[in-house]
């Protein structure tokens, strides 16, 4: 009996205070919607998904027409050793980040020999971008194409001017709200208007089959 006049006078100086508390219950469930939304919207990704974008990738490179041996050496071995490193990071449950370090650091000894720095550069820092992320998203694919972007803009080479037209597409299309299947694949026909690279176009355009399943 006691208890219950005491939780009424709790109840009336709340009040006073202008402190709903019928309202807290809802305020914290607010918050846990609102936080259930934004994981939601975030579209975590797994490690299978980073697998079969290399695996596409690497079936890519197996069927282009490139005109050079350095490219096909680039898209077919590189991209075929960045999908085994993205299936065993799979296999050993080291998640989405991981399969993504895994894979770039597992391509950069086939860059392309004309172009070798540019794309060591940005496979490294793609793959230390993931590294340092301990969520592994979709704005994680994003600030990690950026990084790669940013580690070659001193570069003038035709992969990094791609790259740099790609990212700034991609993060301008995201920032306006499309999803990053919608973001990337807008991304891939800016690139290719303004900034095209066979290798590149390539490997981006890849990927667009992977995101849109």
């Amino acid at each position: 009996m006691g208890s219950d006049h005491s939780s009424a006078r709790e109840r009336a100086e709340d009040l006073r205070r202008g402190v709903d508390p019928d309202a807290l219950g809802h305020a914290a469930l607010d918050a846990d919607i609102g936080r259930a939304t934004e994981a939601a919207d975030s579209r975590q990704l797994d490690a299978r998904c980073v697998r079969a974008a290399y695996e596409a990738i690497a079936a890519a490179g197996g069927r282009t027409d490139a005109a050079d041996d350095a490219t096909l050496v680039s898209l077919r071995s590189g991209a075929q050793a960045a999908a085994d490193a993205a299936r065993v990071a799979d296999e050993i449950g080291a998640g989405a980040g991981g399969a993504l370090r895994a894979a770039a650091r597992a391509w950069q000894p086939f860059a392309v020999e004309g172009e070798a720095a540019t794309w060591r550069v940005g496979l490294k820092a793609f793959s230390e971008t993931c590294e340092g992320d301990a969520i592994a998203d979709q704005q994680l694919v994003v600030r990690a194409v950026g990084a790669a972007a940013a580690a070659v803009g001193g570069d003038d080479s035709a992969t990094a001017r791609a790259a740099r037209a790609f990212s700034g597409e991609l993060q301008r299309r995201v920032d306006e709200g499309e999803d990053l299947s919608t973001a990337w694949a807008g991304a891939v026909r800016h690139t290719r208007d303004e900034a095209p690279d066979d290798v590149f176009l390539v490997v981006v355009d890849a990927v667009t089959g992977v995101l849109d399943r």
